[in-house]
């Protein structure tokens, strides 16, 4: 996070937010500005109004923006580049996103902003919302980058409405067939991950019912079993109320190490499918 506040003695031009009670100055320069944005160079070409201060050596054009100063300061932070000046919400990295369109913005400079986007925090948290705001600014490879990550989430339970008005029909299509298919391939797992022994009777009653609480649990909530130490845990701990309810995972000093075997691979088959 950067503290540079933009009151540099060198600037050559100030930025004023008109968008708020109290205005705040951002005292910039014309050269960074005019490089990343066709917008501000144009916008510095135009003859500014005479300043009704008295005229000194230090005197320097203002122009008044219509932004409000986080706005515009996390813009600023961006372009220069220091970073957000604060840690960065989804909230914010949208809204700077709408003023680099605003200033047309492209390239190179909208890197640090994408990368962020996609943050490991960003896209374990929130994947759909991720999703959504690359969809609705044509960053593909974002976009792409986000989408598996939304099968974690039940999409029509924690889906907003404003995400849905970032996608087309296609965009929502697409991540809704990717949980679904994530959520099938998810109970071919938990039917066919092999057993290391099928000797006792006791042993193939409890992997029944074993299984078939497994299935019934990922339907209520698939979420729990993708993450890998959770998805252990869990499992561990419906083994334990099967094995009350029907009796010994198996036979012999082996079995709860044929359980682990069995909950581990479980495990890794639905974190890395």
């Amino acid at each position: 996070m950067s503290t540079y506040q933009f009151t540099a003695d060198d600037a050559d031009i100030v930025l004023r937010t008109i968008r708020c009670e109290v205005p705040r100055e951002f005292r910039v320069h014309k050269t960074i500005l005019s490089i990343v944005s066709p917008v501000f160079k144009d916008m510095f070409n135009i003859p500014q109004p005479a300043s009704s201060a008295v005229p000194t050596e230090t005197t320097i054009p203002v122009i008044d923006v219509d932004d409000t100063p986080e706005d515009l300061e996390n813009f600023l932070h961006m372009i220069y580049p220091f970073g957000f000046p604060t840690a960065p919400t989804l909230d914010a990295i949208s809204r700077v996103l709408v003023i680099l369109d605003k200033y047309q913005v492209q390239g190179a400079s909208m890197r640090p902003l994408r990368s962020l986007l996609v943050s490991p925090e960003f896209l374990k948290n929130d994947p759909v919302r991720v999703y959504s705001i690359a969809c609705s600014w044509k960053l593909k490879e974002e976009a792409d980058l986000a989408a598996p990550y939304t099968t974690s989430r039940d999409i029509l339970a924690h889906i907003r409405e404003e995400d849905v008005r970032r996608m087309t029909s296609m965009e929502y299509h697409r991540i809704l067939i990717l949980g679904r298919d994530r959520r099938s391939k998810g109970q071919n797992h938990i039917r066919n991950v092999p057993v290391v022994c099928n000797g006792c009777h006791n042993h193939k009653k409890f992997y029944a019912a074993f299984r078939q609480r497994l299935s019934e649990d990922f339907s209520v909530d698939h979420n729990t079993f993708y993450d890998r130490g959770t998805c252990v845990l869990r499992c561990f701990e419906i083994a334990m109320e099967i094995e009350e309810e029907v009796g010994a995972t198996g036979c012999g000093a082996g079995r709860y190490s044929h359980l682990g075997m069995f909950i581990h691979c479980l495990a890794d088959r639905l974190s890395g499918q």
